[in-house]
């Protein structure tokens, strides 16, 4: 005997789910995001956001490592302090220059190296290839290198450039402020110019032809096309580009730290340098920590102005 077919309800394209329904399939998948990203927030608070609360305590009390127990409230002191002492100023200073200087030339080298390595061939992949070197090596190794290179006595930079008629005796490079500025920076444009590039690689490989076509079309010249058309539509990777060499740029320690050690005269000191003297070699803990806020608070106001910028710039992707 053949058994029945059991038919079932086929839902219609006029069926929707109840508002109780809908609120507890909310409630429910509001449930499982908070459970999957609970362990992440764990691991956020123990490690960010209870260190920067310790800080923000420690800043109002003059302790040091040395007597760590024997705290006095100070109040706003540590504070008054960063803005007056010229020497966690001049650090500042330092900084926000070598920041915008050293990101500013990577910037332009990164795009010249993209447009030239954006077509793809063998021999621009070979040569993308070999520019992700001096990415990939460790940052307190290539300060390490380049002290070596700048020796006066045997480093090839000098040997090199007295060979070429360009200088007759050795450069002093990291006795001098002006030198040293230039090996810092140097440095650091040689580190990171190949992440700047590749940025800016993938954005030129990504982008239509279509507005290209169309300005050869019209006459335009490749300065013209490139200005007009091809700037524009890079500008959402340019920002990205920028954005994350800045917050990197902030945070430089070792390298400038191995290579001029913040001389000659704190004329190469970076804040975070600074912040490395104050706290760990002068032992004054609140004075450190009233510096890590302030820096704490410059940082997060240029990063935000940047992603407003960077928010502004992904329209153009859609």
């Amino acid at each position: 005997m053949a058994k029945a077919a059991i038919t079932r309800p086929t839902p219609t394209a006029e069926w929707a789910p109840s508002p109780q329904e809908a609120k507890k399939s909310i409630r429910s998948d509001m449930a499982l995001g908070w459970s999957l990203v609970a362990p992440a927030l764990v691991i956020l608070l123990l490690m960010t956001i209870a260190p920067a609360l310790y800080l923000l305590q420690a800043s109002f009390f003059n302790f040091t490592l040395l007597n760590p127990d024997l705290k006095r409230f100070v109040g706003l002191d540590n504070y008054v302090q960063v803005f007056t002492d010229p020497t966690i100023r001049n650090g500042f200073f330092v900084t926000l220059l070598f920041v915008a200087v050293s990101v500013t030339i990577e910037l332009l080298l990164g795009l010249g190296l993209a447009c030239a390595l954006a077509p793809r061939s063998l021999g621009n992949n070979l040569a993308s290839t070999v520019l992700l070197l001096p990415f990939a090596v460790t940052p307190v190794v290539s300060a390490l290198i380049w002290r070596e290179l700048l020796n006066p006595n045997y480093g090839w930079v000098d040997y090199y450039l007295q060979r070429a008629g360009l200088i007759h005796r050795p450069i002093e490079w990291l006795s001098s402020a002006p030198t040293a500025w230039v090996a810092m920076v140097s440095l650091d444009v040689w580190q990171w110019t190949p992440f700047v590039a590749l940025i800016l690689m993938a954005g030129l490989q990504g982008l239509p032809q279509e507005s290209k076509e169309a300005a050869a079309v019209d006459g335009a010249t490749v300065w013209q096309t490139f200005w007009h058309v091809t700037l524009p539509q890079l500008r959402p990777f340019i920002a990205i580009a920028v954005l994350l060499r800045v917050v990197e740029a902030f945070k430089t320690f070792g390298t400038v730290q191995i290579l001029t050690g913040g001389g000659p005269g704190r004329s190469t000191e970076l804040i975070n340098l600074t912040l490395y003297r104050v706290g760990l070699q002068d032992f004054q803990i609140g004075a450190a920590a009233a510096v890590g806020i302030v820096f704490l608070i410059l940082l997060s106001f240029i990063v935000s102005q940047l992603l407003q910028v960077l928010g502004r710039n992904t329209e153009l992707l859609h």
